[in-house]
């Protein structure tokens, strides 16, 4: 996430950008009335799992570790209108970062099971179905991050995936630093929420001054004015930690990465840990990463812009 976190949440814009961090599915027919799913090298747990038909089609407690892809199978049988037995293994790296494994293995699955059944690749109602199937096992959550994996690039998103715009930004130049702690979403979430009942006028104003950088973001993205992308980066960091998301450890590291030289730092995502994101001229970048790295940060290597969802 650039810019927008938590604002998204309630129907405002954000930027997200795809990074190549990429997890595979494969899904094969299989001839009885059951749904495996494993998990051979995708943490948390590396397990398989054996699921009914007829349990998977009431399904509404899904079991950890296989829970986005059970989500996202029930998605799409109810979508197809067939229910058939087949399993789904799922490859993918050890460690996601807090950059958006869950959406990606739930698009994936259903990108393995659009072409299982002989169908397009719709990404429009790919995503439709792996939002749902996410908000079935979270109960929260806008689809900035599932748009992000089935529609790759760099992406305008506002309003559970009514706008999708996919910027031409053809270079990013980012650093992004792990905090080395990682945190719920859907904890970060309510506790905005519970701030946001308590001062619902201050809340608001706050993600209606978010929503004003996002769309002031987007034209400096695709004007490569990255001075001006960094300052507003900035500003949202100060919107972010007035909603009480921030940390001392994610403070530290993006007061390292604008001492070296970065135009504009802040925490990307829910915050209280995980990621967070630099944005510098390529003469800038490797120092910025030394002082990360000397902040306490795991410099985390990924391309930005990546492609999203593709068959192999």
């Amino acid at each position: 996430m650039l810019l927008g976190e938590h604002g998204v949440v309630y129907g405002h814009p954000c930027i997200v950008t795809a990074v190549d961090l990429r997890v595979s599915v494969h899904a094969q027919w299989e001839t009885d009335d059951h749904v495996v799913v494993e998990t051979p090298n995708y943490p948390p747990t590396r397990q398989s799992v054996v699921v009914s038909l007829d349990i998977l089609q009431q399904m509404q407690d899904y079991p950890p570790g296989t829970n986005f892809v059970l989500a996202a199978v029930q998605q799409f049988c109810r979508y197809a209108g067939s229910w058939r037995g087949m399993r789904i293994t799922t490859r993918g790296p050890r460690r996601s970062f807090g950059l958006g494994s869950s959406s990606a293995v739930t698009v994936a699955t259903l990108g393995a099971l659009f072409h299982l059944n002989k169908m397009e690749l719709d990404r429009h109602k790919i995503y439709e179905l792996a939002h749902a199937a996410v908000l079935a096992v979270q109960g929260k959550g806008s689809g900035f991050d599932v748009a992000s994996a089935a529609y790759g690039g760099t992406i305008y998103f506002q309003d559970e995936g009514r706008v999708i715009e996919k910027l031409e930004v053809p270079v990013l130049p980012i650093v992004i630093g792990y905090s080395g702690k990682k945190v719920s979403t859907t904890d970060l979430i309510q506790r905005v929420a519970g701030l946001r009942d308590h001062h619902p006028d201050m809340v608001d104003g706050i993600f209606s001054l978010m929503a004003e950088l996002v769309n002031k973001g987007r034209g400096s993205l695709l004007n490569a004015d990255w001075k001006e992308f960094g300052e507003l980066m900035n500003i949202h960091q100060g919107l972010l930690e007035s909603l009480g998301v921030g940390t001392a450890q994610l403070a530290r590291l993006v007061y390292a990465a604008r001492k070296c030289g970065a135009f504009g730092a802040k925490l990307s995502g829910a915050g209280g840990g995980d990621c967070m994101v630099a944005l510098a001229e390529p003469g800038r970048m490797d120092a910025v990463r030394q002082g990360l790295t000397i902040a306490g940060a795991e410099i985390v290597r990924l391309k930005p812009n990546a492609e999203g969802l593709r068959l192999e």
